[in-house]
């Protein structure tokens, strides 16, 4: 008894086309490709906005220096003065004359120190008139706080980075302190 071959009808295009293994790589690295850069870019943005909330705390702090140890009354510092010995000392921060924001206020003691949130309700910064330039005298209780409105680039992959309704990051250093005698 003879067995028949039964005939299948095989295309030699598809055949080669299931068989070639040619372009798998580029296949794979395309499907990789995509996650891995937007994982590194969201890294990358995450970091450069802490080093820029370290850069506005070292240069609020070496400020706040000077009304601490009474350098700022005796040089007669304005909150401009202020304002821009901050941008000075905090050299990352682009724009920072025109974007950084100063309050500085003085009370009798720690316990009487409060003072109200850096940001409307709706999550917007403060206009220029809510902030207060108040230096103290010696052994009074002084709160500085600097705030600054950092620009978020890939909002769509660091969506939980910013925390204004625009998407930016509002960056805050503050610092409470008696002023020396």
């Amino acid at each position: 008894m003879r067995i028949k071959k039964r005939k299948t009808v095989k295309t030699p295009a598809l055949k080669r086309f299931f068989r070639n293994e040619d372009g798998v790589v580029a296949i794979e690295f395309a499907a990789v490709a995509f996650p891995f850069f937007l994982l590194i870019v969201g890294t990358l943005e995450t970091a450069i906005v802490f080093m820029a909330g370290m850069a506005l705390d070292h240069g609020m702090q070496r400020t706040a220096r000077f009304v601490q140890t009474g350098q700022a009354a005796i040089a007669n510092m304005s909150q401009s003065d202020f304002k821009t010995m901050v941008c000075d000392n905090a050299v990352m921060l682009p724009n920072c004359q025109a974007t950084v924001k100063v309050d500085v206020r003085n009370f009798g003691d720690f316990t009487a120190a409060t003072f109200p949130p850096m940001t409307k309700p709706n999550g917007d910064p403060l206009a220029d008139v809510d902030y207060q330039y108040n230096i103290g005298a010696s052994e009074e209780t002084v709160v500085v706080r600097v705030s600054y409105v950092w620009p978020i680039l890939s909002s769509v992959i660091n969506s939980g980075l910013g925390n204004m309704n625009n998407g930016d990051r509002l960056l805050i250093s503050s610092w409470a302190f008696k002023n020396e005698p």
